[in-house]
């Protein structure tokens, strides 16, 4: 696929091609960690899950859109467009977060909801990010 002028570029792939592992393994890591050492007991593996999960999916798309590695049609197509840019990371940590919860035992409905709670949280930062940092002159 190329990315010239006119084609269709979506979400998925803008974040894919900038999308920084490093920087999200390690914060979802490191705060997964805390969070599980924090809440030791009954329903610690569950929280540090989501939180790690939660935490990889944001910093990974802030610093996608913040840094300047990685395809750079890519993140000029995260610049000019945000909210659609940050669909996809945001989406992706939403599943995470409803399935882990739904496995530990959170319930259809405690999943469900807390899946989509985070969705929504998640674009919100996000596009905010890339609404204040993004541009088209990248």
């Amino acid at each position: 696929m190329t990315l010239e002028r006119g084609n269709a570029f979506t979400p998925v792939a803008s974040a894919t091609m900038i999308w920084p592992w490093g920087w999200a393994l390690g914060a979802g890591a490191t705060t997964g960690a805390l969070s599980f050492l924090l809440n030791l007991g009954p329903g610690a593996i569950g929280s540090g899950l989501t939180t790690g999960l939660f935490f990889f999916a944001l910093v990974g798309g802030a610093v996608a859109l913040i840094g300047s590695k990685g395809d750079r049609r890519a993140r000029r197509w995260a610049g000019q467009y945000p909210w659609k840019f940050a669909g996809a990371p945001a989406v992706a940590g939403g599943v995470g977060v409803g399935l882990v919860t739904l496995l530990t035992g959170g319930g259809l409905f405690g999943g469900i909801f807390a899946g989509l709670g985070t969705v929504a949280l998640l674009w919100i930062i996000l596009g905010l990010i890339g609404t204040v940092v993004g541009g088209g002159n990248r």
